[in-house]
């Protein structure tokens, strides 16, 4: 077997057996043809890096974010109007709408956030489905002067200094990766979502859209996924997926929520 068909049985194979599998049928195949080149390697590794992904979800439990949760997170700001709080809302909004990735977030400067006829349109400077490197645009629909408008110009009014939107309380410097995905846990274990990430956003950005009818390209190009298969994982089954019609009350409550 040459190493191209050799490429195509590890991916058909991917599809049926687990990742421990995969790497004993590469490292078979690699001592009995002496080695693969770098390229296919490379691929190899991919496919089983994928599966592993793919298996780890599976294995734990997902708390699900939808958007009602981040109405929560909302509500809660506005009882409590402190800095944390407001800034809290602000990463809930951009990462559920935007489904940004906790790197993404990190990276996200106040220049990038424009509002305008309704609409907010945030520029992923380092987005993985950015390979000209020139940054991504992501837009979602946002209504003027409401709750969750107020406190995000109320966050911006406290950080002016700091060109980043995530920063520390004081607008020093941006907050990591890291400290986003930490904020994230907290803000949601506030909520009663124990146990959720900040990637729980991000997933439940993505269901929403779905939900609401939404087709898989405009959920991938807001959601800056690579591929189909990628953003596959994450979607769970839904009836308007599938051509069902829901009910006109069902769609007037989406409509308000989008």
């Amino acid at each position: 077997m040459n190493e191209s068909s050799f490429l195509l049985y590890l991916l058909g194979r991917a599809k049926q057996i687990e990742s421990s599998a995969l790497a004993k049928i590469s490292a078979a195949y690699q001592t009995a043809n002496e080695g693969i080149s770098a390229i296919g390697a490379s691929f190899v590794s991919d496919i089983i890096k994928s599966k592993r992904r793919e298996e780890s979800l599976l294995k734990k439990e997902v708390v699900k974010v939808t958007m009602e949760d981040v109405q929560k997170i909302t509500l809660l700001a506005m009882k409590e109007d402190s800095p944390e709080r407001n800034r809290d809302v602000l990463l809930a909004i951009l990462s559920f709408n935007v489904m940004l990735r906790a790197s993404e977030a990190a990276e996200i400067k106040w220049a990038g956030v424009t509002q305008k006829d309704g609409m907010i349109e945030v520029h992923v400077e380092k987005a993985k489905n950015d390979q000209l490197r020139l940054g991504r645009s992501s837009f979602f629909n946002y209504e003027p002067g409401s709750d969750a408008d107020i406190l995000m110009c109320r966050w911006r009014l406290r950080t002016k200094g700091c060109p980043y939107v995530f920063s520390h309380l004081d607008g020093s410097e941006k907050l990591s990766k890291q400290a986003i995905s930490t904020l994230s846990t907290k803000m949601l274990a506030a909520i009663g979502k124990s146990g959720a990430t900040h990637h729980c956003f991000r997933r439940g950005g993505a269901n929403h859209m779905r939900r609401i009818g939404h087709s898989m390209e405009e959920i991938q190009c807001r959601g800056r996924w690579r591929s189909a298969a990628g953003l596959q994982r994450y979607l769970t089954d839904v009836p308007t997926a599938q051509g069902c019609l829901q009910s006109q009350a069902e769609f007037d409550d989406e409509d308000d929520e989008d």
